[in-house]
């Protein structure tokens, strides 16, 4: 591990924010329904507010995102140092 690295772990912190979202729908003829899952990736050095609806989160570039859905997903924070 080198010195800068070892100063970012020290002074930075770094998240990774995973959110499943409903990709395609299938609707099959005996009226079942099969939804496939996709997930998106995002580095964060901030996460400001997290819920099943609502992402506001500050990227490694220090830029503010927001990401809103209508219905409540799944997600997951990993915090990488």
């Amino acid at each position: 591990m080198g010195l800068r690295t070892w100063w970012k772990k020290v002074w930075r912190e770094e998240y990774e924010l995973i959110i499943t979202v409903p990709g395609e729908v299938t609707i099959h003829s005996d009226g079942s329904r099969t939804e496939k899952k996709a997930q998106q990736f995002y580095q964060a050095k901030k996460i400001a507010k997290a819920t099943p609806k609502y992402f506001l989160f500050y990227d490694l570039d220090g830029k503010k995102n927001e990401i809103k859905f209508l219905k409540p997903v799944d997600f997951h924070i990993v915090k990488i140092w």
